[in-house]
């Protein structure tokens, strides 16, 4: 067995090769290319008959080289940038630090103790391209809200009634009537028959709820308000339609990438187990299987990686007489959030999961405490039904939940 470690960057990577007994058999720098891969895997394999006899240790799970060793066969294993700092204080007390030097102590770190990390398991095509979708989709979520606060803030500041006229201005009609008519001065001109004609046209209303709504925006507008200053009516405006335009793209893309995520995911095989949680529907159920993979069992030694993983367990600090349990920050954010969603929905559905979210609250626990307790549940139940690949039973959990004496 041989221990490779690599210090990668964006346009070239440091190689550094260990015997079991760390003797060093080759450093190396190779460019970011198929050329470079090609010219590390022929290196390595002089001291390696096969992939399988190669421990390879990196600081990223997503890089083409990474893609490019797994597709060979090589075994890697993610190490945490803090880790390799830590294990870098083995050979070093001085700050001194090197590309080769740190491809050197992830050699010998992946050589000494292998067996503190997990190999990386790549996800299947289906997860991954969840993955992909539904981070891409959070992406444009937080991207709406921003775009959004800033168009209340400016229409708050000389055209508050518009924010109130369609339910908000998160909507095709909003952003219609608003592109066209960006001030009070202009809104207030427009005739109802014109405001129902923008909400059929840009809302794909009936003509009745069009009729309806149209009269509510037209009694609203026919109020009077304080008039902003000249100089305020003309420059804001302009960042209004600005901002609305970047706002309707946002939701178009929005629209599109729902589909797409809506196609991938009806095919997926965990999609009926999944959904089977209380907690988890159409909307959380990509995020939940893109996140964990199909290959549970591979890709988390046990339940508590899983755990750690979404966030759910805390961390302990203990010394002597102090002890302390804190939140733990270090997991995967868009597994915690979507936890977190689906527990809330499972307070409300459910009926233990109720009862364990109302007894912690009546111990004093803060809700964001019991909501992670709820969710801890939640992800231990979808840990056993991914394994058994067998649906969600609430009759069987809770009679699992009687005979190990849980509350």
């Amino acid at each position: 067995m041989i221990h490779v470690g690599i210090d990668w960057s964006d346009k070239s990577h440091y190689f550094c090769i260990l015997s079991d007994k760390g003797e060093r058999l080759d450093s190396f720098q190779v460019s970011h290319g198929q050329d470079g891969f090609e010219v590390a895997h022929k290196r390595i394999s002089k001291h390696a008959s096969t992939p399988s006899e190669v421990r390879v240790a990196i600081e990223t799970k997503d890089s083409l080289l990474v893609d490019y060793l797994s597709e060979l066969g090589y075994t890697l294993y993610f190490l945490n940038p803090k880790q390799t700092d830590r294990f870098r204080d083995r050979h070093r007390m001085s700050k001194s630090k090197s590309d080769s030097f740190d491809a050197f102590v992830l050699a010998d770190a992946v050589r000494t103790d292998s067996h503190l990390f997990n190999a990386l398991s790549p996800l299947d095509e289906a997860s991954l391209r969840l993955r992909v979708l539904t981070r891409a989709r959070e992406g444009l979520v937080n991207r709406k809200v921003a775009v959004q606060n800033e168009i209340t803030a400016y229409l708050k500041r000389y055209f508050p009634a518009a924010l109130d006229l369609f339910g908000g201005i998160d909507n095709a009609e909003a952003i219609g009537f608003l592109l066209q008519y960006p001030t009070h001065e202009q809104a207030s001109t427009v005739s109802e028959t014109r405001i129902a004609s923008i909400l059929k046209k840009h809302g794909g209303v009936s003509e009745a709820i069009a009729t309806r709504h149209a009269a509510k925006a037209h009694a609203k507008l026919s109020e009077s308000y304080p008039p902003p200053s000249a100089s305020i009516a003309r420059a804001y405006p302009l960042a209004v339609k600005s901002l609305l335009r970047q706002l309707k793209d946002i939701l178009d893309e929005m629209e599109a990438l729902d589909n797409e995520i809506k196609c991938v995911y009806e095919d997926h095989p965990d999609k009926t187990l999944a959904e089977s949680l209380p907690g988890i529907a159409e909307t959380l159920g990509p995020v939940f299987v893109g996140e964990i993979g199909q290959d549970v069992e591979t890709r988390f030694a046990d339940l508590k990686t899983l755990k750690a993983f979404g966030g759910t367990s805390p961390v302990t600090g203990q010394s002597g007489k102090y002890r302390e349990v804190h939140f733990r920050r270090a997991c995967n954010t868009h597994l915690r959030r979507a936890l977190h969603l689906a527990s809330q929905a499972a307070i409300i559905r459910c009926g233990w999961a109720r009862e364990l979210y109302d007894r912690l609250r009546s111990q004093g626990k803060s809700y964001g405490r019991a909501l992670r307790a709820v969710a801890d549940q939640l992800l231990e139940i979808l840990y056993v039904i991914l394994i058994r690949r067998t649906p969600y039973n609430e009759a069987y959990h809770l009679q699992m939940k009687a005979l190990h004496g849980r509350a």
